[in-house]
């Protein structure tokens, strides 16, 4: 008999431990269950074993303190988050500034000490390009005309200056010859009045 009733008892507090363990490892509403279907029935009320509702009530505190433990560490994550979020949308504005900054700098140019944009540079830049070229062609032009002119003026020049000069040499000989003439002249008349 003392063999059957260690035998007993040692039944009992192998099924009480895995009692234990099952009611940590079910949820609180699996354990109400459990509690439900392991009560005996009395009438149409059901009764319940203090301990066991004892050891539900003290599995529910520990699970709502959990729950409880589990709710204050979120809501110092979602803050810390929070602030991380806070931190990085600032330094994404920051970010954005430089970034639109960037983008004018790179979309304008100095020019002339003046901030300006790129297409009004580029304009700038060709009208002026634009303007030597046509000033470039005008000169040119004016200077082949010019340069017809002073060759059509330097031509007749030479030619009026052989013209002058072959003027120059027949007065030269016509005055050499007259002067001839007028030396022969004088000797006849010198000699006419010496013969007188």
């Amino acid at each position: 008999m003392k063999y059957i009733l260690f035998t007993l008892v040692l039944a009992l507090s192998f099924t009480i431990q895995a009692q234990d363990s099952n009611q940590t490892a079910v949820s609180i509403d699996g354990q109400f269950k459990q509690l439900l279907d392991e009560s005996n029935n009395f009438k149409e009320y059901k009764v319940v074993k203090e301990t066991d509702i004892n050891k539900l009530r003290k599995n529910a505190n520990e699970s709502i303190q959990k729950l409880n433990e589990n709710i204050t560490s979120l809501e110092s994550s979602i803050v810390t988050k929070d602030s991380r979020i806070a931190s990085l949308e600032n330094e994404l504005a920051g970010i954005n500034t430089q970034l639109s900054d960037v983008n004018a700098e790179k979309d304008s140019m100095n020019f002339l000490g003046i901030q300006t944009n790129k297409s009004f540079y580029n304009t700038v830049v060709w009208s002026i390009v634009g303007l030597l070229a046509f000033l470039f062609v005008f000169m040119s032009l004016r200077f082949k005309n010019s340069n017809a002119t002073t060759k059509a003026a330097n031509k007749q020049l030479a030619t009026t200056e052989e013209e002058l000069e072959d003027l120059r040499r027949k007065s030269i000989e016509k005055e050499q010859k007259l002067g001839r003439q007028l030396q022969d002249e004088r000797n006849k008349y010198a000699k006419l009045k010496g013969d007188k």
